[in-house]
């Protein structure tokens, strides 16, 4: 197979992956969609549900465990 139809069979694929992700978006409910963007993965990351970007609390001191998870002895 030559390079011109493997490229143009890579492009039809990233444009049907691309087709189907937006018709997958387009039946989720409004409220569910809502409720997912409350409660989901990157909920609050960037302040966009009101409340302030809360850092992530800092860590002092590791474990000596976590330090010795490779033996170099």
């Amino acid at each position: 197979m030559d390079f011109v139809s493997l490229a143009l069979l890579a492009i039809g694929f990233v444009g049907l992956g691309a087709a189907a992700t937006v018709l997958l978006s387009n039946l989720v409910p409004q409220h569910v969609a809502s409720i997912a963007a409350k409660h989901g993965r990157y909920a609050g990351l960037a302040g966009g549900n009101g409340d302030g970007v809360v850092p992530a609390p800092y860590r002092a001191s590791v474990k000596k465990e976590a330090m010795n998870v490779v033996g170099t002895n």
